[in-house]
């Protein structure tokens, strides 16, 4: 490969990993931009959604070399550590333009983080968990309830991530299953407020972030992309919406509500 060819491999990857943990496409378009102007290329031209990036260039030297690059964006789940792990990078490489065949080293150094233990994001999730239940007046078996279905969901959605399943599909069946379990609890006593204990559990599964990303790309000019991410927004809400509906259908008729 040329050195044109390097460089848009590097920024197009870059950006799908970006966009991949929970960057928005507006910040990702300028890192690309900004890495293609600190190597001096010109004619950059970008086109982008939340599953496919196209970049192409040409270089100011004589003779011109042009090259396009185009990459699919992984589905993956949130992660802020990588994400700041990838702004460094590109800073970096801004900064310090190292030769263009290192770059694809660069990059897969920055995967590499450190995350927190299990034990460490299992209890965090607890707590958070524990006191959205005591916000919404959650007694102390509506909460032991939540946390339950809290320790469950946290290795479904985990397997369903890892399978790269779709979010809608993914958040249909959680909330299903959180729902017909929250059912069963306060049939056995175990729980006294049902819709307590699906609210709780309904947080680990709203795209918040993904809402705020929308709502920036359309302030931002991109009304295209934004839009169609606040449909998928309002598309995976539904869904948990959905799950719940499903849940109270097949197995709420003995319930007191």
């Amino acid at each position: 490969m040329n050195h044109v060819e390097y460089i848009l491999d590097f920024a197009a990857s870059l950006g799908g990993r970006m966009l991949a943990v929970g960057a928005n496409l507006e910040r990702v378009n300028d890192t690309m931009y900004r890495i293609c102007r600190s190597y001096r290329l010109t004619s950059i031209s970008i086109f982008s959604l939340s599953s496919i990036i196209i970049i192409s260039a040409k270089s100011a030297e004589e003779p011109v070399l042009a090259g396009t690059r185009q990459v699919s964006v992984p589905l993956a789940a949130k992660h802020l550590e990588k994400l700041n792990r990838f702004n460094q990078l590109s800073r970096r490489v801004c900064a310090e333009t190292p030769p263009p065949e290192k770059l694809s080293g660069l990059l897969t150094e920055s995967e590499h983080t450190d995350d927190y233990s299990l034990p460490a994001i299992v209890i965090g999730y607890l707590i958070a968990m524990t006191s959205i239940g005591v916000i919404n007046g959650g007694s102390i078996k509506d909460i032991i309830s939540a946390d339950i279905n809290t320790l469950l969901l946290l290795w479904l959605i985990d397997f369903l991530e890892r399978h790269n399943i779709n979010r809608i599909v993914a958040n249909t069946l959680c909330t299903w299953i959180a729902g017909s379990l929250a059912i069963l609890y306060v049939t056995l006593g175990i729980g006294e407020h049902y819709f307590i204990i699906v609210i709780v559990n309904s947080m680990l599964m709203i795209p918040g972030s993904d809402l705020v990303n929308a709502f920036r790309n359309i302030l931002c000019g991109n009304e295209m992309n934004g839009i169609l991410e606040f449909l998928k927004v309002i598309l995976e809400t539904m869904a948990i919406v959905f799950g719940l509906i499903i849940s109270i259908y097949m197995f709420g008729g003995n319930i007191q509500w």
